[in-house]
């Protein structure tokens, strides 16, 4: 849905919030404006953390903080906090290593998009009874950048100095022994920083004009505050209504998500802002499609409170009623959150979801025709049509014959093969049916792939399967014989036939395949579920499970029996709710920890992988990169995993959006014998 370089935009945000949140400094409290009341009501993203002396002390207390005390990460540690001190250069000029002593309160990072201006990023520091020492590392931090090829100016502003610093292309001040650059010519800058301190604080910018901003807000704050903005009331409310009595969060966020995506969009340079510059943003289109209806999403994280290793709590602020694509977003709240014995004990972790089948099916049609369709009306119909009337299709009626068979709960679980590769997990989901459906599904599958070259039935048990089996060579004329592009086709083609045209789906012959979503994915009907799964052999290994009662389940483990009993202290055991979800998370870990000490990291298709490529991969760079930094210093992962325990969240729809809750706990000596620990 986004962009490579909207994405890349995304990462200069989360990488200096990243590294805020790596900082361990020795300070003390003091009184302050919250920093929700110092940037304006145009502020897009938003981030602060009350005291990082606090979250450093509560952090060192968790079980992870404990592992990167431990002598076996110092290697990897000075890796990593090298490539933080690098991405925060690259982003503000800041270091580390230079601004770790000089918070005393609150830091926060935002994105301020005014009207008819550049949007840009605001970095703000508490330095309460440390100007001095800001003041000198100011001045250290020029001279070394100048040292490297960054251009210097100042600038007066209400009788005090702003300090501008003009990088040029490419810039080596992150490199360890820097050369002599020749300074940068107005053709040749990259980007500008600027530095200003005014009364207790650093502001750091990347616009002149909104540091002039925030300063003039610190000593007057006039005109409307982010604490003013309704949205940001809303969610903030929410989360601390759920809080304990008197409790105060570490660290607060916010986003209004659309609107922070199409500042990014405008901060686009070059051939990309060119080739785009009359097209509607993804953004834009996402507007049209109701999804305006969520004006904010933010949350706040308590760090080793409430007897947990970390507790954080997520409001999406989506006002009713829904228009268009919007309305796929039902979730009917339920209490039926039993997992069946089938689920194997050894899983990653487990989901249970309600949805409604038949409200996403419905309205998904104006979406694809605005997304992937560039806004040809109706080509969504006309496709669904076509896969019903074609000659060359299977003649089948989606809604009527599969969605209608379809109940509201759905069950996900993943595991990983070891050894890891970047393919090694394995997901199926279970959607049950509707009583006394499975026959009309198992036709109806039978109906939609029999005549796939791809799709073919495998038997095992009493079970069909219909299984990715790819062909030496498929020559097909449309898309796939179903009528729609096929998830797993690995076919040339681009039309889809229907009773009236043929519709293009790709956009040019010339372009090269996508590999299959799911090269050995599998759909079968047993007991009362459809299944769907990205693997077919470990799909029959949980049919396997299906006829007979097992003790050797997910929900006998003792990790889960720990996070179900808090679901039940807090009360969601028999209060309707939506969303459900558990993960060991040692397991769920281990992929990404794995590639990353292989160097295969940016190949991974794990969303954690997808998250940490986003920091550390220069935004320019596309296909897959190189990683970009050194893993090979990380322990084995043996020797680290008893620091990651369980976890769990679940989800709440709500009058005006929904609420979400997850906690991280402490791994208990009983949790860390292993994956052979008897499970009784």
């Amino acid at each position: 849905m986004f962009s490579t370089q909207t994405l890349g935009g995304m990462s200069r945000f989360l990488s200096v919030v990243f590294c805020v949140l790596t900082l361990v400094v020795v300070s003390s409290a003091s009184a302050q404006t919250p920093s929700e009341k110092i940037f304006p009501d145009s502020t897009k993203g938003f981030l602060a953390i009350r005291n990082l002396k606090e979250l450093g002390e509560q952090w060192s207390k968790t079980q992870v903080g404990t592992l990167l005390n431990d002598p076996m990460m110092e290697a990897f540690k000075k890796d990593l906090r090298k490539q933080l001190n690098d991405r925060m250069e690259e982003s503000f000029g800041l270091t580390l290593d230079g601004i770790e002593q000089l918070p005393s309160g609150e830091v926060a990072v935002g994105m301020i998009a005014i009207p008819n201006q550049v949007p840009g990023y605001v970095f703000t520091m508490d330095i309460t009874d440390r100007r001095k020492e800001a003041e000198d590392y100011l001045k250290r931090l020029t001279e070394k950048l100048i040292g490297v090829g960054v251009k210097q100016t100042t600038e007066q502003y209400k009788e005090q100095e702003i300090v501008i610093l003009a990088f040029p292309e490419r810039s080596l001040s992150t490199k360890e022994t820097p050369k002599p650059k020749p300074q940068p010519t107005t053709e040749s800058i990259d980007r500008f920083a600027y530095y200003f301190i005014k009364d207790n604080h650093l502001i750091v910018s990347d616009q002149k004009e909104l540091l002039k901003l925030i300063a003039d807000r610190i000593s007057n704050p006039s005109g409307k505050s982010l604490a003013d903005v309704e949205d940001y009331q809303v969610v903030l409310k929410r989360c601390l209504d759920d809080m304990p009595k008197d409790s105060e969060p570490l660290i607060r966020w916010y986003l209004e998500p659309l609107n922070y995506g199409e500042s990014i969009r405008v901060l686009i340079r070059g051939s990309v802002a060119e080739k785009r510059k009359n097209k509607p943003s993804v953004f834009t289109i996402l507007k049209q499609q109701g999804f305006d209806a969520v004006q904010g999403i933010g949350g706040v994280v308590s760090v080793k409170a409430e007897e947990k290793e970390t507790v954080c709590r997520v409001f999406v602020y989506a006002k009713k009623p829904y228009k268009l694509a919007m309305q796929m977003f039902v979730f009917p709240d339920a209490t039926n959150f039993t997992l069946p014995h089938w689920m194997p004990s050894d899983l990653a972790r487990c989901t249970v979801l309600f949805v409604d089948p038949l409200a996403i099916f419905d309205h998904f049609g104006t979406l694809f025709d605005a997304l992937v369709m560039q806004g040809e009306t109706g080509a969504w119909n006309d496709i669904i049509k076509g896969i019903e009337v074609d000659p060359y299709g299977p003649q089948i009626n989606i809604r009527e014959e599969i969605l209608v068979n379809l109940g509201q709960r759905v069950l996900s679980m993943s595991k990983y093969a070891l050894p890891i590769t970047p393919t090694s997990e394995s997901i199926v989901v279970a959607v049950e049916l509707k009583e006394g459906k499975d026959q009309n599904m198992i036709k109806a599958l039978k109906k939609l792939f029999e005549n796939d070259h791809e799709m073919q039935p495998i038997k095992h048990r009493s079970y069909i399967l219909w299984q990715r089996v790819p062909a030496e060579e498929v020559i097909q004329p449309f898309a796939g014989p179903s009528g729609v592009p096929s998830l797993v086709s690995t076919a040339s083609t681009t039309g889809v036939r229907t009773n009236a045209k043929t519709v293009q789906v790709a956009t040019s012959s010339q372009e090269t395949d996508p590999p299959p979503v799911f090269p050995d994915g599998a759909v079968t009907v047993a007991k009362g579920c459809l299944f769907v799964s990205t693997n077919g052999e470990y799909l029959k290994t949980i049919l396997d499970r299906l006829d007979s009662e097992q003790k050797s389940t997910i929900k006998n483990v003792p990790e889960y029996k720990e996070i179900d009993t808090i679901f039940a202290g807090m009360g969601m055991t028999d209060k309707p709710h939506f969303l459900q979800f558990f993960s060991r998370t040692d397991k769920t870990l281990q992929p990404t920890y794995e590639l990353v000490r292989q160097g295969k990291m940016p190949q991974s298709q794990a969303i954690l992988s997808k998250i940490i490529n986003a920091l550390f991969v220069p935004e320019e760079e596309e296909g897959i990169r190189p990683q970009s930094f050194d893993g090979k210093n990380l322990p084995e992962f043996d020797k680290v995993s008893r620091y990651f325990g369980p976890s769990g969240f679940y989800g709440i729809s709500e009058e005006n959006g929904y609420f979400f809750k997850g906690f991280l706990l402490e791994k208990k000596d009983e949790d860390k014998i292993g994956p052979n620990r008897k499970i009784e």
